[in-house]
């Protein structure tokens, strides 16, 4: 697979089939998750409903695998990203907003379960259509401490894949730790998250916004990252 996304891209002569990929679909995800914000706005509840469900898990899917394959992240920890321009621009300009897409990435990727989860708790059908419930919504703490538990678990077997079968590498290891340790982070603002919009329907909507402008923003990061990397200092 790596040989495949590493072969001349279709954008821009200095790019890849991998980077050109990921392009258009952050294009194309981002188009989506608006277009479902603007189906909320609209009240078309189980229209949104569907829509951000179908283009959050092919989102997630498509984004594990093409930075599990590429491992990004581990080369931006290396210094490995193959970028063409001058060492102080890339100390300076490049690591840093690539660093910035990296993290709104793994947000995007802790958030899109999460509202996925979230949408379902706080919302219910009525006459066929899906609408906000309001009042509260509370996780209880033994279902807390089982999905903490869980992540937990998740880790440890992800650990030990790396290292029987991709090899150990500090990179890696750090990669995933910080991973899931901004899920698990994620899970437990829950709890504060409750005590400040206790109302399930008011929550959502206002997580939903934040959300958005996370999406957003990774989008404008990955433009960034895409024509410093491959149209304004490809490597030569």
């Amino acid at each position: 697979m790596k040989e495949i996304l590493a072969k001349p891209g279709f954008l821009t002569a200095g790019g890849t089939v991998g980077a050109d990929i990921s392009y258009l679909l952050a294009l194309i995800f981002t188009g989506m998750y608006l277009f479902s914000w603007w189906l909320a706005k609209k009240a078309e509840g189980t229209r949104h409903h569907k829509l951000i469900f179908a283009s959050m898990v092919a989102m997630i899917v498509y984004f594990v695998a093409y930075y599990y394959a590429r491992q990004l992240g581990v080369l931006a920890l290396e210094g490995k990203e193959g970028f063409g321009g001058p060492p102080s621009v890339y100390e300076s300009v490049f690591l840093p907003i690539l660093r910035v897409h990296l993290t709104l990435v793994t947000l995007g990727l802790v958030l899109a379960p999460y509202m996925i989860i979230e949408g379902v708790r706080a919302t219910e059908i009525v006459e066929g259509k899906h609408v906000l419930k309001e009042g509260n919504l509370q996780i209880r703490s033994k279902t807390f401490r089982t999905i903490l538990l869980t992540l937990l678990g998740l880790w440890g077997a992800n650990q030990l894949f790396i290292l029987l079968f991709r090899g150990a590498s500090t990179g890696k290891s750090i990669a995933w730790a910080l991973i899931f340790a901004t899920i698990a982070l994620v899970v437990s603002l829950e709890k504060g998250i409750e005590k400040l919009w206790p109302d399930g329907a008011r929550r959502h909507r206002m997580l939903g916004r934040g959300t958005m402008v996370i999406y957003a923003l990774t989008l404008v990061s990955s433009t960034l990252t895409y024509l410093m990397l491959y149209v304004i200092f490809p490597k030569q």
